[in-house]
Formats: structure tokens, C-alpha cells, sequence
């Protein structure tokens, strides 16, 4: 029998352990002691099966750098984001004592967890499809179990993890065990503590919405691995110059740039943000399924409003877009405005206030809001 199915027989044991037993038994001790313990035991098992094969790894310490280097300057971009979205508190205790249990229970295995990948393929070798198997089982490894069922108690909440949890956790998984390949398990671990670390030794931490968390948890792996394949293949393939050109970070620039901006246009970081038409009431001036792009207004540019200009505003807990049909003033001399959609027949109950105000539509998009239609359907 291969030693590497020991391997995975010990963690689709530990899996199904997970899954089935402790995870609903809720152990006081379990993030402490069991679950370490338990990464201890395969960690060793792990060493010892593959002592006897290597993954030659070539200039791992400017491997390691470049890769310090991406991550230095994705904590900055994060923290960054702060400045946009807010910050929170992070849930985690900041006494000595708690960090060094937080340390240990998540560092710690973080060093396991991978030291048991580096071993798993060393004894695979360059068997691609097993690489990849590799990276699924360990997402699943990491996957919560405890709670996961929570998450999916309707399709809306079920659509925000799976974006903003199940697929950066596989993606990361895949370019972990890519990192662990060509780097050693140094590399993995690194990029593991870099991310994690900071909730527990920091008070606050960004208030990302899903939509960011989602891009930021795929963008941070896919451009790891973009910077450190080029470093790789510059040291190890004899390739052509013009060959080498295709692997270079600078041609994927312009591709995580756009994102950054199309993630900054979609949420509304700059003056302008678009946003689907979810019903008919303004029909035939715009319809639902389209998208029109509203520009944010200022108190001054709110007084410039006039009859006819097409407003987004906030109606109880929704978003509102309304043609603006009468202008009047409340009992404290406060400018109102009356709304109307073009479709229905009456003016809508309530008069629309200065501090309700969002912006002013500026141009429609036709049919290019239908995902988002065929979503709120979905998640509703």
C-alpha cells in the first residue's frame, strides 16, 4: 500500500471526526487542546512516512522575500480600506494570555497543517490531478463545520459565504499547495500567519461589505500566485526571453486594476455608482433589468434639485428611484420633495427629505442589471 493513502485516510478521518462528533459536541478545550493534538499526531505520522523523499527547492529565500513583499503590501491595502468602509472591533481578547492561546491554537496548526502538505507532495511528486486533490482536501479541512449549516438557512445568506468564505478558501487552498511545491512549507505558512495573525494582535480591523471581502479573497491569492510563478519560472525554466515575457506580474497590472476599480464603481467608493433597476415602477424611461448609474449629491447639489430630476433615495430600509414631482417645505421650513415612478398613477405616501437623499440618476444602462434581477429573485 502507498504511504501517501495513509495520509489521507488520517485526514478524511479527521474530516468525518469533525464533522460528525466534535463539532456538535461543542468541546470546551477543543481549539486548545484536541484540535492541536490531533494536528500533532498527523503532522509526525506525516514526516515520518515521507522522510525518505524530497521536492527539490531552488532560491527559497528570494522566494520568501517576494512573497513577504506581496503581503506587506496587501496589509497595507487592507488597512487601507479601513479609511473607505469603517473599522471594527476585532472579537478577540488582546490580554497576553489570549493571544498566546489564539497563537497557539491557530498559529500553531497553521504550522502542521502545513508541514503535513509539504509531506503529502513530496511523496507525490509532479502527479498533477493528486496536486489537486491535495488543495481540495485541505479546503476542506479548514472548512467550519460547527456552524456551516447556519449560513444556509436562506439562499441569500448561503449566496454571501459561499462568495466570501467557500471560494476564497479553495482558491487559497489551490495556490497554498502551489506555494508549498515550489517553496517548501515556509511559504504556506507565511502566507497563512500574515492573514490571520492581525485579528488577534490588533484592536480593529476593516468592516468589509461581502461584495469587497469576496474580491479581496480572491484577488490576494491569484495575484500570489502570479508574482511568485514568475519569480519560480525566471530561476528554474530555461525558457526564451520573449517565453518569460508571458509569466511577467506587469502583464496581470492592468487585470487587478480594473477589478480594483470595478469593485470600488460597484460599491460606491467614487462619485458614481451603479445600480439595477429591480422593478418596473419608472418604466418606460428605464425598465427593470436595466441599470442606471447614480451621481452621489452634496447638501449644496441637493438644493440645485428641480421637477423632473430622477432621484435614489432611502424609503425605510430601501432604496428608492423616483422622478422628483413637486418641491415644498415642512414645518421647520426644510425643503421636501414629492416622488412619483413614471409607471404608477399615484405620487408615492411620503414626502422625501434632504438626509434620504443618495444622489441623482445620470444615465441608464439597458439589460445589463439582470443578474442582479435574477438574484434578488434567487436570495428574496
Amino acid at each position: 500500500m502507498k504511504k501517501i493513502l495513509i495520509l489521507y485516510a488520517l485526514l478524511i478521518g479527521y474530516l468525518l471526526l469533525n464533522f460528525l462528533v466534535l463539532a456538535p459536541a461543542n468541546l470546551e478545550f477543543y481549539n486548545e487542546l484536541v484540535n492541536p493534538v490531533m494536528w500533532i499526531i498527523i503532522c509526525g505520522i506525516a514526516v515520518f512516512l515521507s522522510r525518505d523523499n524530497f521536492i527539490r527547492v531552488k532560491d527559497a529565500n528570494n522566494k520568501t522575500q517576494s512573497l513577504c513583499i506581496v503581503l506587506i503590501i496587501y496589509i497595507i491595502i487592507y488597512f487601507l480600506l479601513g479609511l473607505l468602509f469603517g473599522f471594527q472591533k476585532t472579537p478577540y481578547s488582546k490580554d497576553i494570555l489570549s493571544i498566546l492561546k489564539n497563537i497557539w491554537a491557530f498559529g500553531g496548526i497553521i504550522f502542521f497543517q502545513e508541514i503535513i502538505r509539504h509531506s503529502m507532495l513530496k511523496m507525490e511528486k509532479n502527479k498533477t490531478v493528486n496536486f489537486v486533490f491535495i488543495a481540495i482536501l485541505f479546503g476542506l479541512v479548514n472548512l467550519s463545520f460547527s456552524n456551516l449549516g447556519g449560513h444556509y438557512d436562506s439562499l441569500k445568506e448561503g449566496f454571501i459565504y459561499t462568495v466570501t468564505t467557500i471560494i476564497p478558501l479553495f482558491v487559497t487552498s489551490g495556490v497554498l499547495t502551489y506555494l508549498s511545491y515550489i517553496g517548501g512549507a515556509r511559504l504556506p505558512i507565511i502566507y497563512r500567519l500574515f492573514i490571520v495573525l492581525p485579528e488577534f494582535i490588533v484592536p480593529i480591523i476593516p468592516s468589509l461589505d461581502w461584495f469587497v471581502t469576496a474580491v479581496v479573497g480572491v484577488t490576494l491569492p491569484l495575484a500570489t500566485f502570479v508574482y511568485l510563478n514568475y519569480i519560480h519560472v525566471n530561476k528554474e525554466e530555461r525558457l526564451s526571453r520573449r517565453a518569460r515575457k508571458k509569466y511577467s506580474p506587469i502583464t496581470y497590472i492592468p487585470i487587478f486594476v480594473f477589478i480594483g476599480v470595478l469593485a470600488g464603481f460597484v460599491v460606491g467608493v467614487f462619485k458614481y455608482q451603479p445600480v439595477a433597476v429591480l422593478s418596473g415602477s419608472m418604466s418606460p424611461t428605464f425598465d427593470r433589468g436595466d441599470a442606471v448609474v447614480i451621481r452621489k449629491l452634496s447638501k449644496a447639489e441637493k438644493n440645485e434639485l428641480v421637477e423632473g430630476d430622477i432621484i435614489q433615495f432611502i424609503s425605510g430600509a430601501k432604496f428608492v428611484i423616483h422622478r422628483i414631482v413637486d418641491i415644498g417645505n415642512d414645518e421647520y421650513g426644510n425643503r421636501t420633495f414629492v416622488t412619483k415612478g413614471d409607471h404608477n398613477n399615484a405620487n408615492d405616501l411620503d414626502a422625501v427629505g434632504y438626509d434620504q437623499i443618495v444622489g441623482k440618476v445620470s444615465f441608464t444602462i439597458p439589460y445589463i442589471g439582470y443578474p442582479s434581477v435574477w438574484l434578488s429573485g434567487i436570495v428574496s
